[in-house]
């Protein structure tokens, strides 16, 4: 009999204690797009979208080549900030395509990458755990902080997909503060899938993320995967942003025989008459093809590369003789590419994405 008691007493016990770890938190939810103002950051325009997170206005869609415009869906650079004190932040979201590449993995084509400010102002990373289906989940916890009663944070979104929908919740106690894009002048770049942030492998890793976080500046991504030509239709929109700097990355999509040496030296000029002519003063950052990291065994990669950096460096050289100002120069040298530093002898790794940051880091600092 008392054995019995015993037994009925631990049972209870246990019992006890599974219901209380199975208390059911409550939580609340934001969702963007319900705010009164986009509050979308590295994002070009706020108004005149015809989705939420496009990087293009509307109206791109009638001028743009049709695969510029669906690439310019991915919401490569976009982020969210806000400030909280929740312990968890749970993010759910949907995609418009396919959730990983053969050659970049789901977490960098599709994911999300959470970033918040320490107390001395340094950059944190959160490690979220991930589920990718129908709907895509990733849940951060651990996130009490003993120094700060809120951290204000930045959501990095995904570098190869369009996001159809997303909502942040934290638990219901928790404070939640959306915040708008920081209010700097920002950086643009019109690239490649390079600068698109392949074959980064999360959000974060993109070079203009990584960028933006070491200058702690706005970078606007306008880069469009196998389809960054230095276009008129593309250049026109650039200086409707007001930007600090303007960057050119487009030479690794200009290596084929279509694209001339004549041909690649009017669309640099043209370029740089444009955006000069419509904003006079404001620099322009013109950046040689990094080179293919194969490039010491196939001579005939070497040779294509080469080719675009030679047209670059002497028509940089005939505008600065012609007194052209405000107009700058990223060689592939000081890029610094090597055989350790791509997954497919074009794309750079995250190791590779860290020399890009670097390089440009060192480049604009010097840019007055």
């Amino acid at each position: 009999m008392y054995k019995k008691l015993i037994f009925l007493m631990l049972l209870l016990s246990a019992t006890g204690h599974f219901c209380i770890a199975q208390k059911v938190i409550e939580y609340k939810t934001w969702n963007p797009v319900n705010e009164k103002t986009s509050v979308v950051g590295g994002q070009g325009w706020h108004s005149g979208l015809k989705d939420y997170y496009d990087r293009l206005p509307a109206k791109a869609e009638q001028t743009a080549r049709k695969v510029v415009w669906n690439l310019s869906k991915n919401s490569t650079g976009l982020n969210l900030r806000f400030k909280s004190n929740a312990a968890e932040i749970v993010v759910r979201y949907q995609v418009t395509g396919p959730v990983q590449m053969s050659h970049m993995p789901a977490t960098g084509v599709s994911g999300l990458d959470l970033y918040a400010k320490g107390p001395d102002g340094q950059w944190l990373w959160s490690a979220g755990k991930y589920s990718f289906g129908d709907t895509l989940v990733y849940r951060f916890t651990g996130l009490e902080s003993a120094d700060l009663k809120e951290r204000t944070y930045t959501l990095f979104l995904p570098l190869y997909n369009a996001v159809k929908w997303m909502e942040i919740s934290v638990p219901k106690q928790s404070a939640f503060t959306p915040l708008a894009p920081v209010a700097q002048k920002p950086i643009v770049v019109y690239g490649t899938s390079i600068a698109q942030g392949a074959c980064a492998s999360r959000p974060g890793m993109g070079w203009t993320n990584i960028l933006s976080r070491k200058l702690d500046a706005p970078v606007i991504n306008l880069a469009f995967s196998g389809n960054g030509r230095m276009e008129k239709e593309i250049v026109e929109l650039l200086p409707e942003i007001d930007a600090r700097l303007y960057v050119l990355d487009c030479l690794p999509n200009l290596t084929g025989e279509a694209f001339t040496n004549e041909i690649i030296k009017q669309k640099i000029e043209d370029a740089v008459a444009h955006l000069q002519s419509k904003k006079p003063g404001v620099p322009i950052l013109l950046t040689e093809h990094d080179g293919y990291t194969d490039g010491g065994i196939n001579q005939e990669r070497t040779k294509a590369y080469e080719r675009v950096n030679a047209v670059l460096k002497a028509t940089f050289a005939a505008l600065k003789a012609k007194g052209i100002k405000n107009i700058y120069y990223l060689s592939k040298a000081e890029i610094n590419q090597d055989i350790d530093t791509m997954v497919d002898g074009t794309h750079p790794n995250d190791i590779g994405m860290m020399r890009y940051a670097d390089a440009y880091e060192k480049v604009i600092r010097k840019i007055k």
